[in-house]
This record gives C-alpha cells, structure tokens and sequence, in this order.
C-alpha cells in the first residue's frame, strides 16, 4: 500500500471520527432539552398549591409528582419499614404509615427515615402518634408480576403490626392494609426541624441539565482536536520546494 492510500485510508478515518463526536454533541444537547422540558414539568408541579385531602381519597389519582395535604389519624394497625435507606451516610429505613381520612379510607404517605444499624430493623410502634397532618409528593405504587415479599418483624406494641421490605407493591400493600387504600402514596416533605426520633423527610431535588451541556462541550472538543491533529498532519507531511 503506497503512500498516497495510507493518507487518504487516514483523512477518511478522522473525518469520520471528527463526524461522531459532532453528532454525538449534537445528541447531548438533544437530550439537554428534553430534560430541561421534563425538569420544567417537575418544577411547576411542585409549585402549585397542594391538593388537600381530609375528608377522602380523590376520584382520579392525583398527578405524579404534585403535591398534596393529608390531614386525618394515623392507623396504628401496620406499619412499614422500607429497608436499605441511608441519611447523611447513616444507615437506616423509612417508614411507611396509612393515615385514615374522615370517610375512613387510607392513603400510604413515606413519613421519612429513622435509624437502623442493620438498615432493616426500628420500633417507631413505640412513639404516641395519631393526628396526621403532612403535606408530600404524590408517587405512584410498584406494580409487579409476582409478590415482592414482606417480613414480619417483632412489634413491641399491643394491636401493631410491623412490617420490613424492600419497596411497596401495590397487591403486597392492599393485602395486609385491606379496606379502602388509595392505589398510590404520598412521600412527605420537611416541614420545620423533626423533633427527636420522629421520621426525617427528605426533600425532593429536581436536578438540573447542566451535565449534558458539559458532555457536548467534550464532544464537540474530541472533534476539534481530531481536525486540528489532521491539519498538522497534513501540513508536516506537505514537501517543502527546494
């Protein structure tokens, strides 16, 4: 292969290269706006005035993502344990209760975290509440083909159930809750400082795009530096007149 074919074989190879990253670049901004539009939705749900639920549960479910008050009882019969969640680096769960409105239906809400070393094991059945007044995120229940288990833990309190698992399921929930429970739940949001041993909530953070517009500028770079490379390329290997 002479050298008139390797050098062409090469132009031919970095202009494809410099071709990818371009369209690659390209793609990163794509994506850069799509998220922007789906972060923009987020961020306007969570700026209207919350749904309030007192009295029952809603005809439709609620939008993913508004939010919502519930006011009502805390049901002492079950409670959850979502195991695995951690908080500033400390393991833990986050507890899961069913608040009863006055029509006596139930909605699920994610009251927040609470210690565990085994980020499996807690007793909130130990802590006096009843009166539920939290405003949170609506969130949609899993759904899955088959059971996601449940373990039952030793409740320390007369008339509760306690319960461990990894998410909530909506066949799983309507099992051991019965009667009347709204098909989602609500994960509730920092209001104030929680007093000792009550449920930290966890804010929700809508991330923003900015790491897209990075990977482009990246893309687009790769692509300048390859042209670059290949101009000095060229201009190196061009015969000088003597």
């Amino acid at each position: 292969m002479n050298s008139s074919v390797r050098s062409l074989l090469l132009a031919v190879l970095v202009l494809a290269a410099t071709a990818a990253c371009v369209r690659l670049g390209f793609w990163q901004l794509a994506r850069m706006r799509y998220k922007h539009a789906i972060h923009a939705a987020q961020r306007a749900l969570l700026a209207r005035p919350p749904l309030e639920l007192s009295q029952g549960l809603p005809g439709a479910m609620p939008e993913a993502g508004s939010r919502v008050r519930v006011r009502g009882a805390w049901d002492p019969a079950a409670l959850v344990l979502l195991s695995g969640r951690t908080h500033l680096g400390a393991a833990g769960v986050s507890l899961v209760c069913a608040a009863r409105l006055a029509s006596g239906e139930r909605v699920l809400v994610e009251r927040g975290w609470i210690a565990a070393e085994d980020s499996r094991t807690a007793h909130p059945e130990l802590v006096a509440d009843s009166l539920a007044d939290v405003t949170g995120v609506v969130q949609p229940l899993a759904h899955s083909p088959h059971p996601i288990p449940w373990a039952e833990l030793p409740s320390q309190r007369a008339g509760t159930r306690l319960w461990s698992a990894r998410v909530l399921e909506a066949d799983s929930a309507a099992a051991r809750f019965g009667g009347t429970l709204a098909p989602w739940m609500v994960r509730a949001l920092p209001v104030g400082t929680p007093r000792d041993g009550a449920p930290i909530p966890e804010d929700v953070v809508v991330p923003d795009e900015s790491m897209h517009l990075s990977y482009a500028i990246q893309w687009f770079s790769f692509a300048a530096i390859i042209s670059v490379g290949l101009l000095a390329l060229a201009l190196r290997k061009r015969p000088t007149r003597g």
